[in-house]
């Protein structure tokens, strides 16, 4: 059974189960039901083309990426990180790892929009971090989605070789300056003429995806695109 026919049988077979935000019962989505559906802060209207990044208006590139234009060929994202997803994504970080399914579940129709990868990776964490956590979640993420699309997965590509400050309340630049010489290609030879796709719990500048872009491109790689559950969006208009 093949990634997509798995993901219209799961939309059958969803009686039984309950909603990941409420806890109501399903009986047609396989992870939310009707009332959560319709007050979710899904990212599908108008976006960055390049980050993708809800904006105020569509545009090739928002004020973030036009002043620090990322290193990644495109990205996108199944929800706003706001309101009822941003409880989600905490509770996914710490100890709920089921919802990585759920969000992998939201975030597969998105793969339409990137050229199919040769391989798949999660931004990684330095292993105190993931030994502090317990896991890496978007490691689970990148392994839920290859499930659903049946893409490789590769865990060993690129790897976080020390700890970086808390980046809640740097700028992309600052973010990116944190972030400098923490991410190493480990296995450089994988990563030449290939298409990878990284995936990550939440975009917030690109700051970080683009770091670890520049340096999939550095090792070779012909295309790196980036899929997260959620990104943080661009109020700002620059019409």
């Amino acid at each position: 059974m093949n990634g997509f026919v798995s993901h219209l049988f799961s939309l059958l077979s969803s009686k039984g189960k309950v909603c990941a935000c409420c806890g109501a019962d399903l009986y047609g989505h396989p992870y939310f039901c009707e009332r959560c559906l319709t007050l979710l802060p899904f990212n599908n209207e108008c976006i960055c083309s390049k980050c993708g990044r809800a904006t105020p208006q569509p545009c090739l590139a928002c004020l973030e990426c036009k002043a620090n234009m990322p290193a990644f060929d495109a990205a996108r994202s199944a929800f706003r990180y706001e309101g009822e997803i941003v409880r989600l994504i905490r509770q996914f970080k710490n100890g709920q790892k089921y919802l990585a399914e759920v969000f992998a579940g939201c975030m597969y129709p998105l793969l339409s929009e990137f050229e199919a990868p040769d391989f798949v990776i999660g931004i990684p964490m330095t292993k105190e971090a993931v030994k502090r956590r317990g896991y890496n979640q978007s490691e689970l993420l990148a392994r839920a989605v290859c499930r659903l699309a049946r893409y490789k997965f590769e865990g060993n590509v690129l790897l976080k070789t020390r700890e970086t400050a808390a980046q809640k309340t740097l700028s992309a630049k600052q973010r990116a300056q944190n972030l400098r010489g923490s991410l190493r290609v480990h296995e450089r030879a994988k990563c030449r003429g290939k298409r990878i796709l990284l995936i990550d719990d939440v975009l917030t500048t690109g700051a970080t995806a683009s770091v670890a872009a520049q340096a999939l491109l550095r090792a070779g790689a012909a295309r790196v695109y980036v899929l997260t559950a959620a990104s943080v969006p661009d109020r700002r208009d620059d019409a």
